[in-house]
């Protein structure tokens, strides 16, 4: 991570992006077909080890379900294939929760030539190899199976210092083609302006818009779509962020060593945030489904939603008239800074080339044709979320831009570093859940989660100190 500080003030852009909520989908195409009279269900015809009637070979790019990504990448399928007449452009989605499978099978396979993934992160290391399974993306790099793409020309079309925060060994087996934030609330303009709200910048200030906001007694004040669990929990990494920044790279690594204690004064202060977090959720959050939560937003009866910034779009096209604001949840003491309270991002979508590619010079053509500036360009304008990877590029979007402040000094977001270590129990795997928060209809509170996840902790700490003597 020597890379970080350079990084975090580099990223400059706004963000969003609807791949980590996509839904389902199944495989589409750019100029790709089948010859004539052959069988298009032939995986030879489509995929990255065909050709097309004139000979041109496939490039297959195998990503997860998004709309936005996807129909970008089949709408420039044509001019790929004018400004490169020897390949054509394949695209094939697969829903989000089985992308890890499906590029472990078609690596397996030698069968893909462009493989997706979102960041890399949490490697294993000397210092937690006996805690941790090695996530896939760095078995495939240690495998040899990842090319390094370090040294090829395109890179150099990108700010190298915000591209090496997704390095590993200081060498590139990704090409990045942005960041997202999701640790911020919409707000509802006209709300704050009718009850003379103005948008906080430390916790206390939080909890004051919280309590006015009750108190007048006509709108909700905060809502998420909890029933998919992830779109509330998410706000407890927020929390984390939003107090520690970068030092809570640190804090997960003690937590994993046990160095560091959930019952600690520092990691309790989270627990606590979380608490009062979920006392001014409306009622029955816990049923609310993500899908619904942008709709229920904009119909204009609530206050705040806790969501990433990528579901502006959603809430406008529920509602084209409303006006609403977006900002970083805040932590509990101003910034030493001086500044108005940051975003947490982290690393999304990002481009590989298996090393055993079958039309790996094609794979490396279209990374070189999407790194052209005008190209990435209308790619970010088009997705309408990521931040740039490359210097001098534009978007064209108000609500994006107004997000600028809170881009100054980005941390990575906390997820990125809470670990659990292997064989831990329920309420350890489930460290940092609202859901299990008597607020909410949980069997806990904040300070009895915490005793729990210290006690799954230590037994699974004590487990694998057997195993490995």
């Amino acid at each position: 991570m020597k890379h970080l500080r350079k990084i975090l003030c580099m990223l400059m852009a706004v963000v969003m992006v609807a791949a980590l909520t996509a839904c389902s989908g199944g495989t589409t195409g750019g100029k790709a077909t089948p010859a004539p009279g052959a069988d298009a269900n032939d995986p030879a015809q489509t995929n990255g080890s065909g050709s097309d009637a004139s000979g041109a070979k496939s490039v297959e790019v195998l990503t997860w379900s998004n709309a936005a990504t996807v129909e970008y990448l089949k709408s420039i399928a044509d001019a790929f294939h004018t400004a490169y007449p020897d390949y054509t452009l394949s695209v094939n989605e697969v829903p989000s929760a089985e992308i890890d499978q499906v590029i472990q099978t078609r690596i397996s396979a030698a069968n893909v030539d462009i493989v997706s993934f979102q960041t890399f992160s949490k490697p294993q290391q000397d210092w937690n190899k006996a805690s941790i399974d090695k996530p896939a993306w760095q078995q495939y790099i240690d495998e040899g199976l990842l090319l390094d793409l370090t040294d090829k020309d395109f890179v150099k079309n990108y700010n190298l210092d915000t591209l090496m925060g997704n390095a590993y060994n200081d060498r590139l087996y990704s090409l990045n083609m942005g960041t997202v934030a999701y640790n911020g609330l919409f707000y509802n303009k006209a709300i704050f302006t009718e009850l003379g709200l103005t948008v906080p910048k430390t916790w206390d200030e939080f909890i004051a818009v919280c309590e006015a906001v009750k108190a007048d007694g006509k709108y909700s004040v905060l809502s998420a779509g909890a029933a998919d669990q992830w779109p509330l929990n998410m706000f407890a990494n927020a929390i984390l962020s939003g107090n520690y920044g970068d030092d809570v790279e640190q804090i997960g690594m003690k937590l994993l060593t046990g160095e560091m204690k959930h019952t600690d004064p520092e990691i309790m202060l989270v627990y606590n945030c979380m608490e009062q977090f979920a006392s001014y959720l409306e009622p029955g959050v816990t049923g609310i489904a993500y899908s619904d939560a942008p709709g229920r937003f904009a119909a204009g009866n609530m206050a705040m939603y806790a969501d990433g910034s990528w579901s502006a779009p959603d809430i406008l096209k529920a509602n084209p008239d409303i006006e609403f604001g977006y900002f970083p949840l805040p932590g509990v003491a101003a910034r030493a800074d001086g500044l108005d309270p940051q975003y947490a991002i982290k690393y999304d979508l990002s481009f590989a080339v298996p090393s055993n590619a079958p039309n790996q010079d094609g794979a490396l053509m279209f990374l070189t044709y999407i790194s052209q500036k005008d190209v990435y360009t209308a790619f970010l304008n088009k997705v309408a979320g990521f931040s740039s990877t490359q210097d001098g590029v534009t978007l064209e979007n108000d609500f994006l831009n107004s997000l600028m402040p809170g881009l100054q000094k980005p941390c990575l977001n906390a997820e990125m570093y809470i670990y659990s270590p292997k064989g831990v129990g329920e309420y350890g795997s489930g460290q940092f859940s609202f859901l299990y928060l008597k607020t909410l209809g949980g069997p806990l509170t904040a300070a009895e989660l915490a005793q729990k996840a210290d006690e799954d902790f230590d037994t699974a700490r004590k487990a694998l100190e057997s195993l490995n003597n």
